[in-house]
């Protein structure tokens, strides 16, 4: 796994993926049973009193045990699938106390990151194995900042602050990206997620000024 979201959101996806197909083999499994069991015979024997007549409303019938058993199991499903969400919804709620803050501006069509000394830049660099709380606001329209190998995206929106966090696992590059569109520069409003060592990390940091952004920010300038 490459970041702490990626660790926390597997098991929930396992758990979908493995309960859909349960699901999906009984239903298929009584679908070809019943297909095979009252399948056409060419006998002459007269239909059941209760066969269902197009235009005919038909008698009451069925099974109350069958409706319970159902409903059981569907609520077991359910709360597996429930309890299993809000844990991982609280979990990414609740950053723990971060090593690195950035504050991130989205704005048409890019992206601004904020460090705490104040430095920008285009590009996000964050150390490994620390945790990074992301702070995100919109400074126009409605934005979505995502990292795809992360399995994580939080609104960036004006006027209200969404938090972010995660821990990066391996060194890299990642893809940062737009999941909201916001106009025809939409499909280019992306950048670059650089994990670096730790070392790595504080003697880049060291080195870098307010006035000194790598990559100049363009658009940052707009309300």
């Amino acid at each position: 796994m490459v970041s702490s979201t990626s660790e926390i959101f597997q098991p929930l996806f396992d758990l979908f993926v493995w309960l859909g197909i349960l699901v999906g083999v009984v239903v298929i499994a009584i679908f070809l049973i019943v297909i095979f069991k009252y399948r056409d015979r060419g006998s002459k024997t007269p239909e059941p009193e209760d066969t269902p007549i197009l235009g005919k409303v038909p008698e009451e019938r069925g099974h109350p045990r069958s409706v319970v058993i159902s409903l059981a199991l569907s609520i077991v499903i359910l709360t597996f699938l429930l309890n299993g969400t809000f844990a991982v919804i609280d979990t990414l709620n609740t950053p723990p106390s971060g090593t690195l803050n950035v504050q991130v501006n989205g704005f048409q069509w890019g992206w601004k990151f904020v460090y705490p000394n104040n430095y920008e830049d285009t590009v996000l660099r964050v150390p490994k194995d620390e945790t990074v709380i992301l702070k995100i606001v919109s400074n126009d329209v409605a934005h979505s900042f995502g990292v795809l190998e992360y399995k994580t995206k939080m609104d960036a929106l004006p006027g209200r602050t969404n938090t972010i966090w995660f821990i990066p696992k391996d060194t890299g590059e990642y893809n940062i990206v737009c999941f909201e569109f916001c106009g025809v520069g939409h499909a280019y409003m992306k950048t670059k997620l650089i994990v670096m060592d730790p070392a790595e990390f504080q003697d880049w940091y060291s080195k870098v000024k307010p006035a000194e952004a790598e990559h100049p920010v363009q658009g940052a300038s707009r309300p």
